[in-house]
């Protein structure tokens, strides 16, 4: 049986109470590395915890489904940050076992989808997410900004999450501010309020900091980083935003 258990938002801290048990019986736990950054003093409580180490899991194993092919004989978690459907990869997961005929289990946590209804705008009216990458040679893609357009169009707000690989490297708000409006000025639009712009760092923990991009953007914080970009503000988001943000 494969067992897909949610981490939460604030690294190991919030996994379910529930999950606690499936880890300590389960053959072998493996932790997914490539969505968020790792706390390795979390880590190493946890593993404490269930008597039982865990094994670090990057983008690659996942993708290639050597777990799934474990899971056939043997009972296996997957442990994801944030919650574990949040992201594609995983559903992939699920559906192979559908194809293989192998059980699974999916244990849900907090998600950034929905804690970032701190700014004070409503997860009801986000469209579409958008992924930021730090860029590297030969690799700078711009389709984000496609999905940004696409939400405003339609008045609505877009969460953009900016990539962290370590903690050391990592796409911080002023880098991803700068690309933005670089592609603006590129495509001769001026549809992003930067007024308006949210910045979020570590939502979910207790270090979380929620911020306006043109307020004190050189200030110091810690990844991950997401942007918000609000569309249509109804007056209620009006009203939270001004008293939550200012």
């Amino acid at each position: 049986m494969l067992y897909l258990i949610g981490t939460g938002l604030y690294y190991l801290n919030d996994l379910p109470f529930r999950a606690i048990n499936i880890l300590r019986s389960c053959r072998e736990a493996y932790l997914e590395t490539y969505t968020n950054l790792i706390d390795t003093r979390s880590l190493a409580l946890i593993e404490k915890e269930i008597g039982k180490k865990i094994t670090l899991a990057g983008r690659e194993e996942i993708e290639a489904e050597t777990l799934v092919e474990k899971a056939v004989s043997e009972d296996i978690c997957l442990l994801v940050p944030g919650d574990p459907l949040s992201a594609t990869t995983h559903l992939a997961l699920i559906l192979s076992c559908k194809e293989k005929g192998i059980d699974y289990e999916v244990i849900h946590a907090g998600s950034i989808f929905t804690a970032v209804a701190e700014t004070g705008l409503s997860a009801y009216r986000f469209g579409a997410a958008a992924s930021m990458p730090i860029y590297r040679e030969n690799y700078s893609p711009t389709s984000f900004f496609d999905v940004i357009e696409n939400n405003i169009k339609s008045g609505l707000h877009t969460l953009v999450l900016l990539e962290a690989e370590r903690k050391d490297r990592f796409l911080g708000v002023e880098e991803a501010v700068d690309r933005l409006k670089k592609i603006e000025k590129e495509r001769r639009l001026q549809i992003i309020c930067w007024e308006k712009v949210i910045a979020v760092s570590k939502l979910g923990s207790r270090e979380s900091s929620i911020w306006m991009v043109n307020d004190d953007i050189e200030k110091k914080r810690e990844p991950p980083f997401s942007i918000v970009i609000p569309g249509r503000l109804s007056r209620l988001e009006e009203e939270a935003m001004l008293k939550l943000l200012h």
